[in-house]
């Protein structure tokens, strides 16, 4: 079970064990310094590297299953989204900031599909809730996820694990720590995973979902003197997965004409596994990452330390996929291409911790370069086909430049209050070109010269999205945006066992372009940048001895300018793409959360969210192209309830050999993909149930576990997008088990 206690950013963090009957504590650096979770007046959720392999927990969407409050979604280009306290940003563009921010040992993954391939060999993953600016920039109106690696150990230490599932999956891990020198320490570790299809067509004898992923990190730390000391964090991976293929939910016709194939095509059954695609244009993919990260301390005098981290990442993918459902092309990719660098560099000053005023101020660079491109074939949808249009071509080529100074500090007015503030201010630009050209067979092109007149005409590789003047050519757009996050708080040491705290805080989600698939230029419109002042209180609880741990939060928070991926109504196409942003909503909710170990060798947790979303004032279009007031909707992607239940039993067998077994719950309730609620896109409730059962060594030296994901088979979706003339669902798993052999030396 998650656990609820203090911001995550890690610098060296260390697990407290629990003893045989109390609840363990975990210390992390909350302001970026070494603190107790239970201590510390913010709310976070963390999952232990136990947690992790118990429960077989190996990607982002794992870990959302095992947090309440954080939801994960797939989008229609497979890049993922995450939205924490229903603060999200459902967007396909390769470049769009998320709204939760994620890091890996304190350095950016500023871009959420950078984050695919991360959960492997971890120490913990931290999840922490509300607006997080002050500390972690902005984009983390939502809050921000923190991967923790396992370190570079003093002695020599190694492990293997081995698993085979369903679906012919065979998963491999390994890793080998130890010193190098006196001061140097070197951790090596690999992931890799191959599996068949687990998706069938419905129409045809065909498959897909292969499983194609390889991930490797290296740390090496260098304690150059007393005062000074060096991290190296080098990771790369590859992922040749198939894309998801999706399940033709119903007919959306975009324009009267001829569609009759579309009409017709038979609906996707309602089971996992069902789904069909294009066999023209194929489904795969090949993604690549690259980042090194260097972060040096160093302690110039006496209780001040100087800290830099400097972080490079590198992303290309290229691939083809489907994206109506069906075996035509009413929206097919038959080529899409990716890059991603960016560049990072943070400074920072700190005193002790110790100090009865602990404060940090340092400044933030970071440079992002992002370019998409992608190819569309739509010989079958209505929208389309009366001007004989069948293939288009665009391209996103964008550069953003932020600039942050930021400072956050804590003051103890005596043994029990403790005040906190904290500002960061933040200059940020983007500059984008895109544009829309001919696909190659010159139809579109010739469209737009008859239907327009224009004069010179357009060649293949013009842009043809038209301005408000009817004239054509690339859109270059810039957006300059500057923002005050700030904090302030109070903590309150009822008790050695009892905290209470209450905290304001203000953090923005930067501005930005959408990658749209656009006949007029007033579709690339940016959306600006938006705000979150959230209001929080809450308490955290250690009582029987630690062996029961309570923690709960009300909050509140008021949102402005949200960013929502939508529509727009053109003239010629009907209902297109578009980023916009709704004016007023706001989110308030409650959480809970209960861990006990009441007697040796057992321990079960409970949690749970609730979240009353409402949007306050918005007219416009919907993804389902409906024009209409939307004040009183719920927020997209909001489930009211998120819950989660686990148990788990060591029962020593001899004096070397634990039998253990473990289950968890999942529930979610009912949300939507659109503003407005429409039934047709409805995600409906889900629960899960996970087993794990098996026996281990009792030095932790060796295991061997039974285990089952979604036992139940559940039926369950994550996501409905509108196409051209298809509604389509992203499916589920459906049960998954299989067994895993470990050893560590």
């Amino acid at each position: 079970m998650a656990t609820q206690a203090v911001a995550a950013e890690d610098q060296e963090a260390a697990t407290v064990a629990a003893s045989d009957t109390g609840v363990g504590d975990i210390i992390v650096t909350a302001q970026k310094r070494e603190q107790s979770l239970s201590k510390v007046g913010l709310t976070i959720s963390a999952v232990t590297s136990d947690m992790l392999s118990e429960r077989a927990i190996q990607s982002p969407a794992d870990i959302a299953q095992a947090v309440p409050g954080l939801t994960f979604t797939n989008s229609a280009n497979n890049t993922p989204v995450y939205t924490l306290r229903g603060v999200g940003f459902y967007d396909t563009s390769l470049g769009s900031y998320p709204t939760t921010s994620v890091y890996i040992d304190q350095v950016p993954l500023p871009f959420p599909i950078l984050t695919s391939l991360t959960a492997f060999d971890l120490e913990r993953v931290e999840v922490l809730k509300g607006p997080q600016g002050t500390l972690f920039g902005q984009n983390s109106t939502g809050g921000a996820i923190n991967y923790i690696a396992a370190k570079p150990t003093s002695d020599l230490s190694a492990g293997v694990e081995a698993s085979y599932g369903r679906f012919n999956t065979f998963t491999g891990s390994a890793f080998i720590s130890g010193p190098l020198g006196q001061d140097i320490r070197a951790r090596l570790a690999v992931r890799g995973s191959r599996g068949g299809p687990w998706q069938k067509s419905y129409t045809r004898d065909d498959e897909n979902g292969r499983t194609r992923e390889l991930a490797g990190r290296l740390l090496v730390d260098w304690d150059a003197s007393d005062t000074l000391k060096f991290e190296l964090n080098l990771n790369a991976w590859q992922d040749k997965s198939d894309p998801q293929a999706v399940q033709y939910l119903a007919f959306n016709e975009q324009a009267i004409s001829n569609t009759q194939p579309v009409r017709d095509y038979p609906r996707s059954p309602l089971t996992p596994r069902a789904a069909d695609w294009s066999v023209e244009n194929g489904m795969y993919m090949n993604r690549k990452l690259g980042q090194a990260s260097l972060r040096a301390d160093w302690e110039f005098v006496p209780d001040i330390s100087l800290t830099s981290i400097t972080s490079y990442v590198s992303f290309k993918e290229r691939g083809a996929m489907d994206q109506d459902g069906m075996n035509l092309q009413d929206i097919d990719l038959p080529l899409f291409i990716g890059r991603i660098d960016s560049f990072s560099q943070e400074l920072r000053l700190a005193n002790s911790a110790n100090s009865g005023f602990r404060w940090i101020v340092g400044a933030n660079y970071s440079r992002d370069k992002v370019y998409y491109q992608e190819n569309l074939t739509y010989d079958d949808s209505s929208a389309f086909f009366n001007y004989g249009i069948t293939t288009s071509e665009n391209y996103s080529d964008q550069k953003m430049r932020n600039i942050a100074a930021f400072g956050n500090g804590e003051l103890d007015l005596g043994d029990k209050l403790t005040v906190k503030a904290g500002l960061r201010y933040t200059d940020s630009r983007r500059t984008a070109d895109i544009c829309n050209h001919d696909g190659g067979n010159g139809l579109t092109a010739a469209f737009f010269n008859a239907a327009f007149g224009l004069n010179p005409p357009l060649g293949i590789n013009d842009c043809f999205a038209l301005d408000a003047n009817f004239q054509t050519g690339l859109f270059t757009g810039e957006l300059k945006e500057d923002n005050l996050s700030w904090r302030g708080g109070l903590d309150f040491k009822a008790s050695d066992n009892l905290l209470l705290y209450a905290n304001v805080a203000k953090g923005y989600k930067a501005g930005g372009y959408g990658n749209i698939n656009a006949s007029a230029q007033v579709q690339y419109a940016p959306a600006v940048q938006e705000s979150i002042l959230n209001y929080e209180a809450g308490f955290k609880l250690q009582a029987a001895n630690r062996r029961v741990s309570l923690n709960g939060a009300v909050f509140y928070m008021d949102y402005k300018d949200k960013q929502l991926r939508s529509k727009l109504i053109d003239g010629t196409f009907g209902v297109l793409d578009a980023i916009i942003n709704i004016p007023k909503s706001h989110l308030q909710g409650a959480e809970i959360e209960l861990q006990a170990r009441p007697v040796t060798g057992l321990s079960f947790g409970f949690a749970m969210t609730y979240i009353d979303s409402k949007i306050d004032r918005y007219i416009g279009v919907n993804a389902g192209g409906v024009t209409a007031d939307f004040a009183g909707s719920s927020v997209p992607f909001t489930p009211k309830w998120q819950g989660s239940a686990n148990m788990r039993f060591d029962i020593p067998m001899s004096d070397s050999v634990n039998l253990f077994g473990g289950t968890q719950l999942t529930y979610r309730s009912a949300t939507n993909a659109i503003v407005g609620e429409t039934p047709l896109y409805a995600i409906d409730d889900y629960a899960l149930v996970d087993l794990q059962f098996g026996l281990e060594s009792a030095d932790d030296r060796w295991k061997v576990m039974l285990w089952g994901k979604n036992v139940t088979n559940e039926y369950y979706w994550n996501n409905v997008v509108a196409g051209q003339d298809t509604v389509v669902r992203y499916a589920a798993r459906p049960a998954t088990y299989g067994i895993t052999l470990g050893y560590k030396y």
